[in-house]
């Protein structure tokens, strides 16, 4: 387990924006306790305590699945709104992750490991549902530590410099919000500077 994982983290718990930025560090593996059932973590967007009023404790064992390009494509309808991910790419599987209160994850893993891997060694993609999601990225970005850059659309994107691993970004006059995690520090904000995280299509 990576340094500062706590696994007795509440599921799905909501966090102020500035704690959120300070943790993100950890968020991949937590997310995968989270989502194999085997650990109480959660991955927390960058959002403000009173835009998660909506967000409740989930019990149920998300949806997790390998996954075709083609089954990727169908998630949005389901959904609701855009999901996000790096593109297609050789000899990788596509981990599909949706929770009960439908976050996305898209998870890259190379070719001879299995679903359901609990290492944080992979590239990940996530769409949540969050109110007012890009003035939480707003507020995100006042945080000691924080860096923000525009990204194509009109978006803005966020990181702190103590989680370089992860960058989260929304748009204006959106109610969903998109986090890239990656292992290796600023490839996350090279992937969304480029403009390859982009909705499935």
């Amino acid at each position: 387990m990576p340094p500062g994982v706590n696994p007795s983290l509440p599921r799905d718990r909501s966090v102020r924006v500035g704690a959120v930025v300070a943790v993100a560090i950890a968020v991949a593996f937590v997310v995968w306790l989270l989502v194999r059932g085997g650990g109480s973590g959660s991955s927390n967007p960058a959002v403000t305590a009173a835009q998660t009023t909506t967000q409740t404790t989930r019990s149920a064992t998300p949806l997790l699945e390998a996954a075709s390009i083609q089954t990727l494509k169908t998630v949005p309808a389901l959904v609701g709104h855009p999901i996000y991910w790096a593109g297609p790419r050789s000899r990788i599987t596509y981990e599909l992750t949706r929770t009960r209160d439908d976050r996305i994850y898209i998870r890259y893993l190379p070719k001879g490991v299995k679903v359901g891997d609990r290492r944080a060694d992979f590239l990940i993609v996530g769409t949540y549902p969050v109110r007012n999601a890009y003035r939480a990225v707003q507020t995100a970005a006042k945080e000691q530590g924080a860096e923000t850059f525009a990204i194509a659309g009109g978006g803005k994107a966020v990181l702190n410099k103590s989680a370089p691993k992860n960058v989260y970004f929304a748009f204006p006059r959106s109610n969903y919000q998109i986090e890239v995690y990656a292992p290796s520090p600023g490839r996350a904000r090279s992937l969304v500077r480029s403009g390859k995280i982009r909705p499935v299509s």
